[in-house]
Formats: structure tokens, sequence, C-alpha cells
């Protein structure tokens, strides 16, 4: 992981920032930050997943072409 970090370009690493610190600082203002840390987790991971479905979907759908 930090090797994939470390070969991110510094916009890259600074869009992440504007986008990781303002959830962090909603998930470590809740009352139960862990809980709600492990939701956005799952949240994150659908969304991953998602993506990777539709991708995958669009390449055989045009690989065939």
């Amino acid at each position: 992981m930090n090797q994939m970090l470390s070969n991110l370009d510094c916009s890259a690493r600074s869009d992440l920032r504007r986008m990781v610190e303002p959830l962090a600082n909603y998930i470590c203002a809740t009352d139960q930050p862990r809980q709600v840390l492990l939701s956005a987790l799952s949240v994150l991971f659908r969304e991953v997943e998602a993506t990777n479905r539709s991708a995958d979907a669009h390449f055989h759908s045009h690989a065939g072409n």
C-alpha cells in the first residue's frame, strides 16, 4: 500500500487529501467513530465493486467487436 501511495503524483495525493479530510473529521466527530468508519468503508468497497463490475461489463461488451 505504501508503495502505491508513493507512486501517486502530488496532484492525486492532494485530491485524495481534500476528499478524505472532511470524511475523517465527520467520523471523528460522531459518538461512535468506529462504527461510522466501518460503515464508510463498507460503502466505499461497495462503490469500488460496482465500478469494477461496470468496467468489466463495458470491456466485455466491446471485446467481441
